[in-house]
Formats: structure tokens, C-alpha cells, sequence
């Protein structure tokens, strides 16, 4: 995305947005941090002010969050505290950031930065791939709560970057672009999906399910008449490490689009409806 004309890969440096009113709109209802129109306004207010040399940013200010967030875990992060820690006042702070919400909406953009977007040179589905093995690497490791993250909508200019390389792969694929939009879309929430598992305190790590000791001896305990598929295959489920799952699914899902499109169907419709 643009900005002072030129391009921002880590985080939008803007400050002092407002709330001005869409068709339809009340005047005095702010647009939700990471909306789509929440960001709008901030690029619109970054193209109208003058940042003094030296002065408070955004910048700045996201990187103060990202050290109190470091040091004390995300309960401590407040307008206040990241205020305390750039030595100024939360007054200040205000005219850049109007709330926590905001900050995080920040944060989470800002980490997806983090992405790098590399071609392989073997063509559209490694490109695939390597992607969002990037957004999982990223994303296993950023500072925000993955429910902190889920409850973020997905517009910054790092979360737009993404999904455009997304579309850009599918489409380089021969995908008409809405099929590439639903293979971007859901390729994308696989990954948030599975990152979410994995980091939850039942989730799933290198050695297999969290919790899962003892799990032998729990389906041999059970009525001798029923889970025959968990008798069968159970101790596969549990030890299955989360890095082999997240191939498994990747795989299966690039499979699907490349079938539909060595079918002639890159649109995905069927024969019957074309």
C-alpha cells in the first residue's frame, strides 16, 4: 500500500484518523478498528497531516505495544502503558491511537509483515505452499492471543498483501477469478484454523495431540462393542505430529484445485452446468 508515495511493508505509518460518514451511515458511529473503512480513514488522514521530524508515529507507537506486550503478556497491554512506556502522556498517544482495539488491529497487521513472499520457480502450487507455510510460520509465532487475532477483520496493508499474492497464485494457476477468490479464501482460513488448534492448550504439537498419554489405556477400558474405528486407528490420531497434518491437508486441498483444473474446469463448475 501506498503512503507519502512510498510502499509500507511492515506497518501503515498514520495517525490522527477520522470518522466521517458512508451512504447510509450515522456520522457519530466510528468504523470498528481493522475494518475495512477503519483504514481507509487512516490512509485518507495520513495524505492530509504533516508528521513533524522526530515526532510521535504509529510506527512508534506499535513498537512500544510490541515491547509491553513482550514483557508483560498481552493483559498489560493499555493505551496507558505503551503511553509510560514512550515517556509521554496517554493525551498524546490519543491523537494517534483512540483505543487498545486499535492497537491490537495494529499489531496484528503489523506481524503479518512478517511474510515474505517468495516465488519458487516450480510453479503455482509450491508457490502455494510456500505461502502459507509462511502465514503458519508467522502466525505460530506472533504476540497476539490467536483468539485475540480471530476477532480482528483482515484489511491492513500486510493482511491485503497477503491475500493479494493468494489470489495472484491461484490466478497464475489459470483459475477464473472466482474460483481463485474461493481457493485464496479457503486455503487461508485452513491455516488460521489449524494454527488456532495448535496453539491452544489442547491442541495438537511435534509429538502428536496434547494430553493424549494414557490414551491406550483409556480405549481399552471402553464397552468392547463400540469405537472399533478408534481401536483400528486411534493411536495413529493422537501421535499424527501437527506439521505432517498440516502437509496432509495442503496436499489434499492442491490436489482438489489442480484436479479441477487438468478437468478443464478451472471456473470449478461441473460438466453438467457448464
Amino acid at each position: 500500500m501506498v503512503f507519502d508515495g512510498e510502499v509500507q511493508q511492515r506497518s501503515l505509518v498514520v495517525s490522527g484518523a477520522t470518522r466521517p460518514a458512508g451512504p447510509g451511515q450515522d456520522a457519530a458511529e466510528p468504523a470498528a478498528p481493522g475494518s475495512a473503512r477503519w483504514w481507509a480513514e487512516r490512509v485518507a488522514a495520513a495524505r492530509r497531516r504533516r508528521p513533524r521530524v522526530g515526532g510521535l508515529s504509529t510506527e512508534r507507537v506499535v513498537a512500544a505495544a510490541l515491547e509491553v506486550m513482550r514483557s508483560g503478556g498481552v493483559d498489560t497491554l493499555t493505551v496507558r502503558a505503551v503511553a509510560d512506556h514512550l515517556g509521554t502522556s496517554s493525551g498524546s498517544l490519543y491523537r494517534h491511537i483512540a483505543s487498545r482495539d486499535e492497537l491490537i488491529a495494529l499489531i496484528a497487521d503489523h506481524v503479518l509483515g512478517d511474510i515474505r513472499l517468495v516465488r519458487t520457480g516450480r510453479g503455482w502450487r509450491h508457490d502455494v505452499e510456500g505461502l502459507m507455510r509462511e502465514l503458519r510460520r508467522v502466525l505460530l509465532t506472533q504476540p497476539l492471543p490467536a483468539s485475540t487475532g480471530r476477532n480482528q477483520s483482515g484489511y491492513g496493508p500486510n493482511a491485503l498483501r497477503l491475500v493479494d499474492a493468494a489470489l495472484g497464485r491461484f490466478l497464475d494457476a489459470g483459475l477464473a477469478p472466482r474460483q481463485a477468490a474461493f481457493a485464496a479464501s479457503t486455503v487461508i482460513q485452513y491455516v488460521a484454523g489449524v494454527v488456532e488448534i495448535e496453539r491452544s492448550a489442547a491442541g495438537r504439537g511435534a509429538h502428536g495431540a496434547v494430553g493424549a498419554d494414557g490414551f491406550g489405556q483409556l480405549v481399552a477400558g471402553l464397552p468392547a462393542d463400540q469405537f472399533a474405528a478408534l481401536r483400528t486407528a486411534g493411536d495413529a490420531y493422537v501421535s499424527m505430529p501437527a506439521d505432517e497434518v498440516f502437509s496432509y491437508g495442503m496436499s489434499r486441498f492442491l490436489d482438489g484445485i489442480a484436479s479441477e483444473i487438468a478437468a478443464g474446469r478451472p471456473d470449478g463448475s461441473s460438466p453438467a452446468t457448464r
